[in-house]
C-alpha cells in the first residue's frame, strides 16, 4: 500500500496524536502518520456524535483495525460539522494519506485560545524523536 507524506500547511497536532488543519472558520482533524504507522487496514470507523459545542477532549470516534482501537478526540472545543466523505468507499484512506486526505472529519473551533494547547509539527516531530521527512 502506497502512503503518501503529504502533510497540510496549517497543521497542529494535540500529545494524543490527533491533528487539526485550521483553515478559515473551519478544522479538518485526523490521526498522524505517526500514530497510524502500523495499522494496515481499516475495517471500521464509528461515530459519537455530539450535539451544540463539544469540549476539547471529548470522544468524537473510534478507529478498528485488526488489532486496535483507536479512539479520536476533539482536538479543541468545537463544534461538529460532517465527516469525511472520502471514507464512505474508502477507509484506508485515512492510513494512505493520513495527514492530507485522510481527514476524519471537520469542525468550527469555539474557542480562539485553545490553539496554543497545540503542537507545531516541527515540536510535535521531535516529541516522538521523528523528523517531518521520516514521519510515513
Amino acid at each position: 500500500m502506497r502512503v503518501k507524506s503529504i502533510s497540510r500547511s496549517r497543521i497542529h497536532f494535540t500529545k494524543e496524536h490527533e491533528w487539526i488543519d485550521f483553515n478559515g472558520t473551519v478544522g479538518f482533524v485526523g490521526l498522524s502518520a505517526f500514530k497510524l504507522l502500523n495499522i494496515k487496514n481499516i475495517s471500521k470507523l464509528t461515530w459519537h456524535y455530539n450535539k451544540g459545542t463539544i469540549e476539547m477532549g471529548s470522544l468524537i470516534a473510534k478507529v478498528y483495525s485488526e488489532d486496535e482501537i483507536i479512539s479520536v478526540h476533539a482536538p479543541v472545543s468545537c463544534k461538529f460539522l460532517g465527516v469525511n466523505q472520502k471514507l464512505t468507499n474508502n477507509l484506508n484512506l485515512v492510513i494512505q494519506s493520513p495527514q492530507d486526505q485522510g481527514w476524519l472529519f471537520f469542525i468550527t473551533p469555539t474557542k480562539l485560545n485553545e490553539k496554543e494547547c497545540l503542537m507545531v509539527p516541527g515540536d510535535y516531530y521531535a516529541s516522538n524523536h521523528l523528523k517531518a521527512c521520516e514521519q510515513v
